[in-house]
């Protein structure tokens, strides 16, 4: 036996079978910044299981509807679904279920008692905020100091409204709040409030989480006209609904993702024209694909390997913009080192600049406070205790680390958060970084056999709709494009594993299994990153000694018991309804339902047993199967191997005595909800017939 085999000992000392998968990660959750369980949550979207979905999302990442609008999804560029067609739209599930669900269907996990030490966070962004959420549950009493008036950071006062509606965000920041977390807004620390004095008021520590809060600007002649804007200012203007006076040839200068904010922005104020100069040439532009593309279809236009050098005025107006050439953006060794020719001289015309060259952290705040700076005037830290050069104070976020994204700043946060803990608690802080081991890519002979669906897409307004106000540019996810996008997940590393002292080797699991997985020698055996996770070789193995990695054992009986319970006294039918195109619409009070029929959805009916059919019979007066129908389920033989089980228990139940056609199957879960419905009652109708 294997170093490395399962027993059924080892699964009964399990409190889940998922903890297995703690030991191995798919590619999504491992590049994944806060390692957010995406097989998970996408496989309880698949099953219409939303709240529970949003949960495991936010027992990792505090900004889960933020995060749904612009992360920069790591884990979909190391989706295995690559190896098949296309990356499941990762981002866009999380989206969907953080905002169906919203904050006050989320899980409070607030302690019963928040009676630690008082620890003080400076900035109310997406690292301090969710510091100071994972210090609430810990049982620390937190409180963020935010100098604005809105709590959010750079989310509230620098992504547009129409890439991240203000609602959005503040659910985010009601969720936070509920764990015990107070906020202070219009408290700006260095001024009233002091580093030390927040020590002397009774907080044991200090988390600084400022993030760039400064515009990078450049020495340049009339750098300082008041039509002259950092991109920070710019956008805070924007946010707190104060509109900038722009003229109507706006030129933005930088080629990244803010200078895109900061364009698109300008061209909703009513600019005439607006164009973007930046170093780069479009290759080299650091800004997302997809942000250049909207733009330019927003009618910004952009004037590539130039570099700005002064600002020109006539009579007090900006009459243009002074340019000279760059021969290159970045040396032999990648490193940014512009290469200008100064014979290359042209002025751009504008009478408005808006620089977005970058952000940088804003120090003022620190005066007088104590701490010390590095030889590059920033802030003296260390990245293995997150502490500054006093030990009870301690920073997260962009203050301390290179620029990033929403994600990052929270892992960030996150880490700060268990610094601060073990700070307090043992006065000693040691991390452990070491990841599980990583998922590989699928083999092409496993990938062929995956049955291939098209990716869906969110509806993305057209230009000259998006540019007449500040609503958002693109819209949600149906629910139904959102259940048939959550089953193309294939469930990497949550498949099969076979408890090895009770297989048979009887080779039913190499017969069945579509993918060709399963191997037999002493005993069967499952490479658990090569499975796909149908789940059709442990409903079928005849001596139970296979089980889902992603799922409780006895996870289909639990759910029936639990959806049988809450039906009314009388005749009571199960539908096991489940399909790459079923609907998983029965969220409370929003689907027409059937009367006496308690609905269990499923990933696929592959992964229905016998058993499972029979168990619900001793609950239920029948059983109904809504299957799909061949080629429209995610998993090949889905619609032939549930056939022959629901014959395989008619049978039983006809040699027992008992009428076989209390278990009835359809076909029709593609149809839709109201399809599905149609389908039951018409089962139902076939119980009764001999």
């Amino acid at each position: 036996m294997a170093h490395s085999d399962l027993t059924s000992r080892d699964v009964a000392s399990l409190a889940n079978p998922a903890g297995l998968m703690e030991n191995q990660y798919a590619p999504c959750r491992w590049a994944c910044p806060v390692h957010a369980d995406v097989r998970t949550y996408i496989q309880l979207v698949a099953e219409g299981r939303f709240a529970e979905s949003v949960d495991v999302i936010r027992n990792r990442l505090a900004f889960a509807c933020v995060c749904g609008r612009v992360c920069h999804h790591p884990c979909e560029k190391n989706c295995r679904r690559q190896d098949v067609d296309e990356a499941v739209a990762i981002r866009e599930l999380k989206r969907f279920v953080a905002e169906k669900v919203g904050s006050s269907g989320c899980t409070v996990s607030r302690p019963e008692t928040q009676n630690k030490a008082r620890v003080a966070i400076v900035g109310s962004g997406p690292a301090g905020m969710s510091a100071a959420l994972e210090l609430a549950r810990k049982g620390y009493r937190p409180t963020v100091f935010e100098k604005h008036h809105l709590a959010g950071g750079i989310p509230m006062t620098a992504i547009p409204k129409y890439r991240l509606p203000r609602d959005v965000l503040q659910m985010d920041v009601d969720w936070i709040v509920a764990h015990g977390v107070e906020v202070v807004t219009g408290a700006e620390i260095g001024k009233e409030r002091t580093l030390p004095s927040l020590l002397k008021d009774g907080f044991a520590a200090v988390i600084l989480a400022t993030g760039l809060a400064s515009s990078r600007m450049l020495p340049l002649p009339n750098i300082n006209h008041p039509r002259v804007y950092p991109v920070l200012d710019f956008l805070r203007e924007l946010a707190f609904d104060r509109q900038p006076a722009i003229g109507s040839d706006v030129l933005v200068v930088g080629g990244g993702n803010v200078a895109m904010d900061a364009a698109r922005s300008a061209v909703r104020l009513g600019a005439r024209r607006v164009r973007a100069v930046c170093l780069e040439n479009e290759q080299e532009m650091p800004a997302w694909e997809w942000e250049r593309t909207e733009a330019l279809e927003e009618g910004v236009t952009f004037i590539h390997r130039r570099g700005p050098v002064e600002v020109v005025t006539d009579g007090g107006s900006i009459r243009a913009l002074r340019t000279r050439g760059v021969k290159s953006v970045f040396d032999a060794d990648k490193r940014f080192n512009p290469q200008y020719d100064d014979s290359d001289i042209q002025d751009l015309e504008c009478d408005t600049v808006v620089f977005a060259i970058g952000q940088a952290p804003d120090f003022a705040f620190t005066h007088d406070s104590g701490l010390e700076m590095d030889s590059r005037g920033r802030l003296a830290f260390n990245p293995l205790t997150q502490q500054t050069s006093m030990p009870n104070i301690f920073a997260c976020g962009e203050i301390v680390t290179p620029p990033g994204s929403v994600v990052e700043a929270c892992a960030s946060g996150v880490r700060v958060a268990a610094a601060v803990d073990m700070h307090l608690q043992t006065g000693s802080i040691r991390f452990n970084d070491a990841l599980p081991e990583k998922i590989g890519t699928i083999p092409a002979v496993t990938a062929g056999k995956v049955l291939k669906f098209q990716r869906q897409a969110v509806d993305i307004a057209p230009a000259n709709e998006r540019v007449a106000g500040w609503s958002e540019v693109d819209h949600n996810l149906t629910e139904e494009a959102a259940l048939g996008e959550a089953r193309r997940c294939m469930g990497c590393g949550g498949g099969a594993e076979v408890m090895v002292d009770k297989c048979a080797a009887c080779m039913t699991c190499v017969r069945v299994c579509p993918f060709g997985i399963p191997k037999v020698t002493d005993v069967a055996r499952i490479d658990s990153a090569l499975c796909q996770s149908c789940g059709i070789c442990i409903a079928e193995c005849p001596a139970g000694a296979i089980i889902s990695r992603s799922l409780p054992v006895g996870d289909v009986q639990m759910r029936t018991r639990h959806a049988v319970e809450l039906l009314p006294a009388g005749r009571k039918i199960v539908a096991y309804i489940g399909g790459f195109k079923a609907s998983a619409a029965d969220w409370v009070g929003q689907s027409e339902s059937v009367e006496g029929v308690a609905k269990v959805y499923l990933a696929s009916t592959t992964r229905l047993a016998v058993s499972d059919m029979l168990h619900a019979l001793t609950l239920a007066d029948g059983v109904v199967v809504v299957g799909c129908g061949q080629g429209l389920d995610r998993y090949p033989q889905s619609a032939g191997r549930t056939s022959l089980r629901v014959d395989h228990a008619r049978r039983l139940l006809q040699s027992a005595g008992f009428n076989a056609n209390a278990v009835q199957i359809s076909l029709a879960a593609h149809e839709g909800l109201a399809g599905v419905n149609e389908a039951i009652r018409q089962a139902i109708s076939q119980m009764s017939q001999p």
